[in-house]
């Protein structure tokens, strides 16, 4: 469901404002709007207040300092409650400025290393690939050596480099040139010392990239250097880790660093936050959105922490707009949320069908799937998958409680279909369907889809209908009617062809039709004269979409029937393996696809028929921050609604 919200005015002196932004923060329950706009005040002038611009520009510096250790991983993160915020982070900021001669040299080694052990194994590849074309270089102690790398296709770069020695240096020159590689040609220029500045001039002149080494060596032949550069790379750990250790020895005893860190950001966030803040010469005032849930908890919160009295006022939104959107669903419904965000967020005042894709989706999900040990397997998967990583990542946790119930709709519906990875149930003890058998009775299963799918899409009218009178759209109400009529007709249309409803049906059935396409057409005059027709033939097609639900199972219980098949035909161990295979083949197509295909019917099909998107998240200050402020002393809030 979609929160209530409420704006909500926050007044008081001047001189509250610092213990009120500090609760609000706390609270992050206020997504603050611009009050020199709402309330037609001025720029505050505390948002160009050189004294808070300059708090900012050094709290910002503090935490490029703080960021720059802390992600050395030097620093324990231990709580240290010993200070309060302020002093913690004059501390912080005295304690870098002891500690920087010592730490930055450290800092920059540590730097220089991690460079340098990223860098070398690249030159050691290329020098690799260099070194059998030279292999008596290092008597050549009068000669330059350049090496040059080109992809194959430009070979003919070596060729032009050749050509333009050969007039440079006469003869005084080699170059040695071999295929590296598949896609590499490489090429080693030797020259003359007191012709270096010429050649390199030269090779710049016409853009020829050279392999660069660092300079301890580039007088080395390329044995020598490949030989260095390994004993380097095996060295730099050891060198790294001596470094860390003696940085180590000098912060080891900051674990308030992490605290500050976290103060900074939350001080950072107020001063931010000001510009939104509208105020006088002796007051200001803020105001922005509340879910309606959370008032009472901001005006005790404000009555515990503000030091003087502030005055907090509400008031209804107003029919048109913009409203932040919260969305609070019961535990199980919460994880199909992430569906509802990845389509787009309802608009205020509209409906959430969260709760309904909660019910439906899985539901979907089962029938296509619908085999016990499919079920069963992928809820063990799921289960896993949400225990292992879930913690990690809040996408993975909602997809994976998503699938594990979907898992319990596919063994409910393995039960109903008598399925244990196809027919093998069957096979082996003779488990028989409850209702419906998938491989035999294909005409009942399809009836099966086309019926949920009208359902569906009933229901998506209905709510489409129950909008647009909350909203008082009579053109919408109108539509949606007439289609909810036509299509209800057309049912029984079919019902009486099938001998299932008695013929007298049929007249009126046939007058419901005529009289709700006639609706259609009148409500978009004169486009109305296509579009009516072209709207009730959509709303056809929709539910015809359902039939995806009986394809998608169809598909899967005969993949597993052949994987049997195969498996039964082949020697005992064989057969185990090719089974297995086709069976874990299915069950990824079998968790992929009706995982897609459920959404698509409940985006295109569904929502059509009632969904209104445009809303926004709500976005309240201070919920990036976990860490909370100190509380200040009690003081009175008054509670005004109009």
């Amino acid at each position: 469901m979609l929160e209530p919200m409420v704006k909500t005015e926050i007044v008081g002196l001047r001189s509250t404002l610092d213990s009120t932004m500090a609760c609000l923060q706390r609270c992050a329950s206020v997504q603050l709007l611009d009050a020199s706009s709402e309330l037609g005040l001025k720029p505050a002038p505390q948002a160009v207040d050189e004294g808070e611009l300059g708090e900012s520009a050094r709290l910002r510096h503090l935490r490029t300092r703080l960021d720059a250790l802390i992600s050395l991983g030097v620093v324990p993160e231990i709580p240290d409650d010993r200070f309060p915020v302020e002093a913690r982070l004059d501390q912080v900021a005295a304690e870098l400025d002891q500690l920087a001669p010592a730490v930055e040299p450290l800092v920059t080694r540590i730097d220089d290393l991690e460079a340098e052990r990223s860098t070398l194994p690249r030159h050691v590849e290329s020098l690799r690939r260099l070194a059998p074309l030279v292999p008596r270089l290092p008597e050549l102690e009068a000669y330059e050596t350049v090496a040059i790398l080109v992809e194959r296709r430009h070979a003919a770069v070596i060729g032009w480099v050749r050509d333009e020695l050969a007039a440079l240096l006469d003869t005084h020159f080699e170059v040695i040139s071999d295929q590296v590689d598949s896609d590499t040609v490489g090429a080693v220029l030797v020259f003359p010392r007191d012709r270096s500045r010429r050649v390199h001039a030269l090779l710049a002149e016409r853009q020829v990239s050279r392999v660069h080494l660092p300079d301890e060596y580039r007088n080395m032949s390329l044995t020598s250097a490949i030989t260095s550069m390994e004993q380097r790379i095996a060295d730099l750990p050891v060198e790294i880790e001596a470094t860390r250790a003696e940085l180590w020895e000098l912060l080891s005893f900051r674990t308030h660093w992490h605290a500050a860190r976290d103060n900074v950001d939350r001080r950072l966030a107020q001063l931010d936050a000001l510009h939104n803040i509208g105020t006088t010469e002796r007051a200001f005032a803020a105001i922005g959105w509340v879910p309606q849930r959370h008032l009472d908890e901001l005006a005790d919160a404000l009555r515990s922490d503000v030091v003087g009295e502030v005055l907090l006022t509400t008031r209804e939104a107003a029919p048109d707009e913009p409203v932040p959107i919260l969305l609070t669903n019961p535990g199980p419904a919460r994880p199909f949320e992430l569906f509802v965000g990845m389509l787009a967020l309802p608009r205020y005042g509209t409906f959430d069908p969260t709760v309904l894709m909660a019910i439906v989706m899985p539901f979907f999900f089962g029938l296509m799937l619908g085999d016990i040990a499919y079920g069963l397997i992928l809820f063990g998967l799921t289960t896993w998958v949400r225990r292992r990583w879930g913690s990690r990542s809040a996408v993975v946790a909602d997809l994976s409680r998503v699938l594990s119930i979907g898992a319990v709709w596919a063994v409910i519906w393995g039960v109903v279909f008598g399925e244990v990875l196809g027919d093998l149930g069957h096979r082996l003890i003779g488990l028989e369907p409850l209702w419906i058998d998938r491989q035999e009775a294909i005409g009942p299963l399809l009836l099966l889809a086309v019926g949920i799918g009208a359902a569906h899409i009933f229901l998506g009218l209905g709510l489409g209908m129950w909008n647009a009178l909350r909203t008082s759209d009579r053109h919408l109400l109108g539509e949606r009617a007439a289609l909810l009529v036509a299509l209800s007709a057309l049912f029984a249309m079919a019902g009486v062809a099938a001998e299932r409803l008695p013929r007298g049906v049929m007249t009126p059935s046939v007058v419901a039709v005529v009289v709700a396409l006639a609706v259609l057409i009148a409500l978009e005059w004169p486009l109305g004269l296509v579009m009516g027709p072209l709207d009730l033939i959509g709303a056809i097609s929709n539910v015809l979409s359902y039939l995806r639900i009986a394809a998608i199972g169809l598909a899967s219980v005969f993949l597993a029937r052949v994987a049997n098949e195969l498996g039964a035909a082949a020697p005992l161990a064989l057969g185990i393996v090719i089974a297995a295979l086709f069976h874990s083949l299915n069950l990824v197509l079998g968790t992929f696809s009706p995982t897609i295909q459920a959404l698509r019917l409940h985006y295109v099909e569904f929502f059509d028929k009632f969904y209104e998107p445009g809303g926004e998240p709500f976005a309240p200050f201070g919920a990036s921050l976990a860490a909370e402020p100190e509380v200040a002393a009690p003081a009175p809030v008054l509670i005004e609604t109009d």
